[in-house]
């Protein structure tokens, strides 16, 4: 118990640390958090991750991901995603699965300015790969504050089940997360965040999270990032260890620079 007020404190020192500070970086992986940033029309980026999940239970899971997502007018960008688990549990025995297929749509709504933030959303959809599986509506209110060389990341969202693959279940969460990226030095990042969930179900306890990584920009198309991930609380995984890499490819640059948010163009 000790150990897991210890982790929430530290938790909240460093975001705290991070809020106080002045500066500027990108979400995308290691985040859960989203930006409210889009890629410009004709650009597109491509993320690959892998992550290594330690559960309580003594279940691990080895995630390979991959993400595409492509800038369809200055404002507006389609995505799809999807992962492949690898899992074994403590007597051995192995298994593997494809996870939910996601496809979404983000815009920015409101151009931040100075210490007003830059407002977006992001919504689709969650397609099974298995029986049994759901349907789930995905929903994200994303705000994204900018004070060099520090941003600040802020979502609230919902995954809301329907019955529509035919499942005789389904569930609903919310989840909020607070994420901050700070440029310790040119092209290098410090990231941190906090994650929390809950099914919308009283008998259902809520799950956290904090994460600290990095990331490298190596070239204006390439950047390479890894993380770790604690569980605050008993309903989370133990920890998570996260690597990433994605590339970039750019069409119309002027559409890129359209879609910035606006103290991104300072």
């Amino acid at each position: 118990m000790n150990r897991k007020r210890a982790a929430v404190a530290a938790a909240a020192i460093f975001c705290g640390v991070l809020i106080g500070a002045k500066g500027m970086a990108l979400a995308g992986h290691p985040f859960g958090t989203e930006d409210a940033g889009t890629q410009g029309k004709g650009n597109v980026e491509v993320e690959f991750t892998l992550e290594r999940q330690h559960g309580n239970d003594g279940i691990k899971t080895t995630s390979l991901g991959n993400s595409i997502t492509l800038g369809i007018t200055p404002k507006i960008d389609f995505a799809i995603g999807y992962g492949y688990d690898f899992m074994k549990v403590e007597d051995g025995t192995k298994s593997r699965a494809m996870g939910p297929v996601e496809a979404t749509l983000k815009t920015a709504v409101i151009e931040g300015k100075d210490r007003i933030p830059t407002l977006g959303v992001k919504a689709g959809f969650s397609l099974p790969t298995a029986e049994e599986d759901q349907v789930a509506l995905l929903a994200t209110a994303i705000a994204e504050w900018t004070f060099e060389p520090l941003t600040i990341f802020a979502n609230v969202g919902a995954d809301v089940g329907t019955r529509l693959a035919g499942n005789t279940g389904r569930t609903t969460s919310i989840r909020a997360s607070l994420a901050g990226g700070y440029e310790i030095r040119k092209e290098w990042h410090l990231l941190s965040e906090l994650l929390w969930e809950k099914q919308t179900s009283p008998s259902f306890p809520s799950g956290m999270e904090w994460l600290i990584g990095g990331k490298k920009e190596i070239t204006e198309t390439l950047s390479v990032d890894a993380g770790v991930r604690w569980g605050l609380n008993g309903e989370s995984p133990h920890v998570t260890y996260l690597l990433g890499f994605t590339l970039g490819f750019r069409g119309d640059r002027s559409a890129q620079a359209a879609a910035q948010p606006a103290d991104d163009k300072k």
